[in-house]
C-alpha cells in the first residue's frame, strides 16, 4: 500500500501511455519494427514501470534492465532515448497536482535516471559488440588479402562507410591513416582533413589529459583495448563526450601494426543524466538545493569542521503562507517563495552557507561559523527582517514572516547531521507552538521531556489495542452529603494520568478515533450501575463531526437511557466555533442527551455561552479555587452568576475533604475524582 501523501501510478492510462510513447519515437528515429509491434512491446513496458513505481521499495536494477531492453528491441538512435524520457516523464507524472516538492516525482525521476543508465549500458554493450565485428572484419580482411583481396575491401569500404560509430585507422606513431564519415561528424570536421592527422590534433581533450597514454599501454601489452569517457573540445569550441573503444590490429605474421579507434557520441545521454541528477538534487521553483542536498551538505560541513570550531543551523517555516495562495493564487504564491530563496542567500552572501527549500513553506539555511558570524539572536533578526519587507507580484505586495529555530553547535565529530537537523526542527516547533514570527534555539533538558512526550504520545495507539490502556471510572459525588450519583469515564493508563493522556491523544489526533471507542465501552459496562454517566471531551472531539453519530450508537448497543448519559464539550471548541461542536451541542440535546460544558474558567464569555445554549451542567477548570481570598470571592461569585442560569456547577480533582466542603459551601453541586477515588 503507498504511503500517505503518495500519489499512485496512473495505471488507468496505461494504453494511452504506450500509443504516445510509440509515435514519439518512431517520429524521431528509425526503429525497425512494425509499428503495432512496437505499440505492443511498449504497451508492455509500460506495464512493467507502473509495476516498479507502485512497489515498494524502488527497484533501480529494475529500472535499468529496461533500458537494457531497449537497445535490444532496436532503440539505439539517442533521439529515440529523448523522445522515451519526454513521453514517459509527461505520460507518468500527469496526474500530479502542480506542487514541485511531490514524492512520485521523485520516484519517477529515480526510475527515469535508473532507465537511462540501462539504456546507457545497453548502447555501450551494443557499441562494443558492433567495434568487436568491425574489428573481427578488419582484421580477416588482411587474412584473406592475397586469395580475395578485392572482395575483402568492398567488403570493408561497406562496413567502414556506413557505420554510425565513428573509426578511425592510425599507425602505430599515431597518424590518422583513413577515418570514416561518422568520425568527420562527431568531430565536426570535413572528412579529407583527418587522414594525416595526428591523435592529438583529433581528440583534444578538454581537460587536457594525455590522449596517447591508452595507445602506449595497448602497444607494451598492459591492456588488450581500452574503453573510456572522454570530454572533448571540437572546433567551433563546443564540448563532446564520446565513448572510445582502442585496439590494436595486428598483420598477418602477428606483429603490431595499426591502431582502430572507434567513437560513440553520447553527449545527448550524459546531459540528460546531468539534467535528471539536478534534478534529484535541486527545487525546481526555487533552484535551491533540497532536502537530500542539504542533509549531504551538512554532513560534509561537520566533516571538515576546525577543531573547537561551530556551525549554525536554522530551520525557517513560512507563518500564514497559505493565506497567499488562497487570496492571491498559487502563482503569486509560487514567486513569493522563490523571493524568499533569493533574500535568505543574499542575507548569508558574506558567509560560508547554504540555503535550502525543504519542501512546502520550509527553508533552512546552513553557516559554517567564522570570527565575523553574528550570534544567533542578530543573525535570525537579519533573516526574518529581510523577509518582511513587502514583494510587489503583479501589482500586489505581499510578504511573510517566519518562526525560525536555531541551534549552534561546536564541531566535536560526535553529533550527526541527523542529530543536528533534529535539534534545528525541535527548536522550530517550540517557537511555532508560542505564535508567529518567534524564534527558538534547543535546550536539551526540555528537548528530553519533550521526546519522553513525544514517545508517549506515538504510543497511545499500541497501548489501546494491546489493553494497556483502558477505560476507567471516577465517582461523581454530591459534595452536600457525599453521596454518589453518578460516575465520570476516563482513559487508565500507567503511563501517565487521564488529563495527560488526553492532551496527547489531541497532539496526534488520536482522540478523535478513541472518543467513539470510549464512548461505546464506557456506556455498556456503565449500563447496570447507578446514576449518570458524564463523558468530557477534548476539542478536537467536541468539533468531531461524527459524534452525534457515535453517541446514537453507544446508546443503542449499551441499550443505556439518554437521560442518564451526559456529554460535556469543551467550551474553547464551542466559543471558538470548531468544526461541529455548535450544531453537536444542539443535536444531542435534541435527542434527549445531557449536555454539559468543560473546562470552564468563569470569563463573560462562558455566561454568555450558557445563557444562549441553556446548557444545565458546567465543569469548573480546576485552576480555578481558593487559592487566595481574591480568587476564592470570584470564583465564588462564578458559581453564583451560572446558579443564575440554571446551570449546576461540578468540579475536577477534589484534592482533599476541606475542599470539598469549601467547594459545597460556595454552592458547587458534585465533585470528581481526587479525594473520592476511583470506582
Amino acid at each position: 500500500m503507498a504511503e500517505p501523501g503518495v500519489i499512485l501510478p496512473p495505471v488507468h492510462r496505461r494504453e494511452e501511455l504506450a500509443r504516445t510513447w510509440t509515435r514519439s519515437a518512431t517520429s524521431a528515429a528509425y526503429i525497425p519494427r512494425a509499428a503495432d509491434e512496437i505499440e505492443e512491446l511498449l504497451l508492455e513496458l509500460v506495464d512493467e514501470l507502473l509495476k516498479i513505481l507502485g512497489a515498494e521499495p524502488l527497484s533501480i536494477s529494475a529500472g535499468q534492465r529496461i533500458g537494457h531492453r531497449l537497445v535490444h528491441e532496436g532503440f539505439i538512435d539517442p533521439t529515440a532515448l529523448t523522445a522515451t524520457v519526454t513521453s514517459l516523464s509527461e505520460g507518468l507524472l500527469a496526474d500530479l497536482p502542480p506542487t514541485p516538492d511531490n514524492m512520485l516525482a521523485k520516484r519517477t525521476m529515480a526510475l527515469l535516471g535508473a532507465v537511462s543508465a540501462g539504456y546507457a549500458d545497453g548502447l555501450r554493450a551494443y557499441t562494443l559488440t558492433q567495434q568487436e565485428e568491425v574489428k573481427q572484419a578488419l582484421f580477416n580482411a588482411v587474412l584473406r588479402a592475397e586469395h580475395n583481396l578485392r572482395g575483402t575491401e568492398n567488403r570493408f569500404r561497406e562496413v567502414f562507410a556506413s557505420s554510425a560509430t565513428g573509426i578511425a585507422i592510425t599507425n602505430l606513431d599515431g597518424m590518422c591513416l583513413e577515418a570514416n564519415p561518422a568520425l568527420a561528424g562527431i568531430l565536426g570536421v570535413k572528412q579529407d582533413r583527418l587522414p594525416g592527422s595526428v591523435l592529438t590534433e583529433m581528440f583534444r581533450d578538454e581537460a587536457g589529459g594525455d590522449v596517447i597514454a591508452p595507445y602506449r599501454r595497448i602497444l607494451a601489452g598492459k591492456q588488450e583495448r581500452v574503453h573510456e569517457h572522454r570530454r572533448l573540445r571540437l572546433e567551433d569550441g563546443e564540448v563532446a563526450w564520446v565513448l572510445f573503444a582502442i585496439s590494436l590490429l595486428r598483420d598477418g605474421a602477428g606483429a603490431p601494426a595499426y591502431f582502430v579507434t572507434m567513437a560513440q557520441d553520447v553527449t545527448e545521454l550524459h546531459l540528460l543524466q546531468d539534467r535528471l541528477g539536478h534534478q534529484l538534487l535541486y527545487d525546481a521553483l526555487t533552484g535551491l538545493a533540497n532536502r537530500q542536498a542539504f542533509h549531504t551538505r551538512l554532513e560534509s560541513a561537520l566533516e571538515r569542521a576546525v577543531p573547537h570550531g561551530s556551525i549554525t543551523l536554522c530551520c525557517l517555516n513560512l507563518d500564514a503562507f497559505s493565506l497567499v495562495n488562497n487570496s492571491f493564487g498559487h502563482s503569486v504564491g509560487d514567486r513569493l517563495l522563490q523571493t524568499v530563496g533569493r533574500r535568505l542567500e543574499a542575507v548569508t552572501a558574506d558567509e560560508t552557507a547554504l540555503v535550502a527549500r525543504l519542501g512546502g513553506d520550509e527553508f533552512a539555511v546552513l553557516i559554517e561559523d567564522s570570527p565575523t558570524t553574528p550570534d544567533i539572536g542578530e543573525l535570525i533578526g537579519t533573516l526574518t527582517a529581510e523577509l518582511e519587507d513587502p514583494e510587489y507580484i503583479d501589482g500586489v505586495g505581499v510578504a511573510v514572516g517566519a518562526s525560525v529555530g536555531a541551534v549552534r553547535r561546536q564541531a566535536t565529530g560526535e553529533e550527526t547531521a541527523v542529530e543536528l537537523f533534529r535539534a534545528a526542527d525541535t527548536a522550530l516547533r517550540k517557537a511555532k507552538a508560542t505564535g508567529r514570527r518567534q524564534w527558538a534555539g534547543f535546550h536539551e533538558a526540555e528537548d528530553r521531556a519533550a521526546v519522553e512526550l513525544d514517545r508517549l504520545a506515538a504510543s497511545l495507539p499500541a497501548a489501546w489495542e494491546n489493553g494497556d490502556l483502558s477505560i476507567g471510572f471516577e465517582p461523581v459525588v454530591r459534595l452536600s452529603d457525599r453521596k454518589h450519583v453518578g460516575a465520570r469515564a476516563v482513559l487508565s493508563w500507567s503511563e501517565t494520568d487521564h488529563a495527560t493522556t488526553l492532551r496527547l491523544a489531541e497532539r496526534t489526533g488520536w482522540s478523535v478515533h478513541v472518543g467513539p471507542l470510549l464512548l461505546l465501552e464506557a456506556c455498556q459496562r456503565f449500563a447496570d450501575m447507578d446514576g449518570v454517566l458524564r463523558v468530557q471531551l477534548t476539542r478536537n472531539q467536541s468539533g468531531d463531526a461524527d459524534l452525534v453519530r457515535a453517541v446514537r450508537r453507544a446508546l443503542m448497543k449499551s441499550g443505556l437511557a439518554a437521560y442518564r448519559l451526559e456529554v460535556s464539550l469543551d467550551v474553547g471548541a464551542l466559543l471558538d466555533e470548531f468544526g461541529d461542536s455548535r450544531d453537536n451541542l444542539e443535536v444531542l440535546g435534541d435527542i434527549g442527551v445531557q449536555v454539559g460544558l468543560c473546562g470552564v474558567t468563569g470569563g463573560p464569555l462562558d455566561f454568555g455561552l450558557v445563557s444562549d445554549t441553556g446548557v444545565r451542567s458546567v465543569t469548573l477548570s480546576p485552576a480555578l479555587g481558593a487559592g487566595s481570598p481574591v480568587l476564592a470571592g470570584e470564583t465564588a461569585r462564578t458559581v453564583e452568576v451560572f446558579g443564575s442560569f440554571g446551570a449546576t456547577t461540578s468540579v475536577l480533582d477534589v484534592p482533599s475533604a476541606e475542599s470539598a466542603d469549601w467547594w459545597s459551601s460556595i454552592g458547587v453541586a458534585t465533585g470528581q475524582g481526587g479525594v473520592f477515588g476511583s470506582c
